[in-house]
């Protein structure tokens, strides 16, 4: 079996290629949370509020999930918002989909069981516009 690099762009080029410009996961309601904790040096309070929000991800209304931590770039260091503890990012089909994920008995029980772990919330909500 041949090795050499010219080799390799041949049998390369024969390949399927396959790209797509649309996302995986269609984003049309964003549900974007941000969490201070209330100690946020406390490493038991935050891996409990972590894993917590971690487990919100889990119902089948939501899309998609995504739960991390601040990171500032050098580049938009000055514009960037890094003084919360978690953001999380729900992607629901619909309005109404984010809204049966707010009744959800889940999100309820998360709420009364964690409230005690932040000191602020803030809810950005946005939606596709229509075509």
């Amino acid at each position: 079996m041949s090795t050499s690099r010219r080799d390799f762009i041949a049998l390369a080029s024969t390949l399927p290629f396959v790209a797509s410009a649309e996302p995986s996961t269609k984003m049309t309601f964003i549900h974007h949370v941000l969490f201070w904790a209330k100690n946020p040096s406390s490493t038991t309070e935050t891996d409990q509020l972590y894993r917590a929000l971690k487990s919100l991800g889990t119902l089948p209304m939501i899309a998609s999930a995504h739960v991390g931590k601040p990171i500032v770039t050098d580049f938009d260091k000055s514009v960037t918002e890094a003084s919360y503890t978690f953001s999380v990012v729900l992607v629901f089909d619909s309005a109404e989909k984010e809204k049966e994920y707010l009744y959800h008995p889940l999100h309820k029980k998360f709420i009364q069981e964690n409230m005690h772990l932040w000191g602020k919330v803030q809810v950005i909500d946005s939606q596709e516009p229509a075509a």
